[in-house]
C-alpha cells in the first residue's frame, strides 16, 4: 500500500466521523476516516491523538448529549487501546502550550490542546474534518489538513 502519512495526529472529528459513518456534502468522511486508520492498523504508520479525544468522541457532532449507544461507546474505548494509536497525555507542558496557542491563534481550548499535543508528539500532520480549525492554524511546526486516502495513481498496481 502507498504510504500517505508519516506521523499523523488524528483529532476527534475524524474518530467521530468513523463512529457515525458520516457523510457531509457528499464527502464520505466515515469511509475516508476508516481508510486512513486502516493504514495504521496495517502497520504503515502510528497515529497520535490526545487523551482529550477519548472524552470528546462521546459527543456526536453538533449534539450536546451523546447519541452513542452503549455498544458504540464500549467499542470506541477499546479501539483507543490498539498499539498503533499513541495517546498523548495532557500534562502541564501541553496545557501551557495550549494556553499560548489559544491566545495567539484564537483557538478554543480543546482545539489548542489538540494542536499542542500534536506538537509535543512531533507529528508532521494534524488531521481534522474541522475546516474552521484548519483555517485558523498556519504555523510552521505542523501541516493541518482533512484526512485523505491515496489517489489511485499512488496505489500499487494489481497484476
Amino acid at each position: 500500500m502507498a504510504k500517505i502519512y508519516n506521523k499523523p495526529y488524528i483529532e476527534s472529528s475524524v474518530f467521530i466521523a468513523l463512529i457515525a459513518n458520516e457523510v457531509t456534502e457528499g464527502i464520505e468522511r466515515g469511509r475516508i476516516s476508516k481508510e486512513v486508520l486502516s493504514y495504521a492498523e496495517n502497520g504503515d504508520y502510528t497515529v497520535y491523538t490526545s487523551a482529550l479525544t477519548i472524552a470528546e468522541v462521546y459527543k456526536q457532532k453538533g449534539n450536546i448529549i451523546s447519541t452513542l449507544t452503549n455498544d458504540q461507546s464500549d467499542r470506541i474505548l477499546e479501539y483507543f487501546e490498539h498499539e498503533y494509536i499513541k495517546v498523548i497525555d495532557i500534562d502541564r507542558r501541553v496545557a501551557e502550550e495550549a494556553h499560548k496557542l489559544s491566545k495567539r491563534l484564537g483557538l478554543t481550548p480543546n482545539d489548542a490542546i489538540h494542536l499542542a499535543s500534536a506538537i509535543k508528539a512531533q507529528c508532521d500532520k494534524l488531521l481534522t474534518w474541522d475546516i474552521k480549525f484548519i483555517n485558523k492554524v498556519q504555523i510552521a511546526e505542523i501541516v493541518m489538513e482533512v484526512p485523505a486516502i491515496p489517489p489511485p495513481e499512488q496505489l500499487p498496481l494489481i497484476t
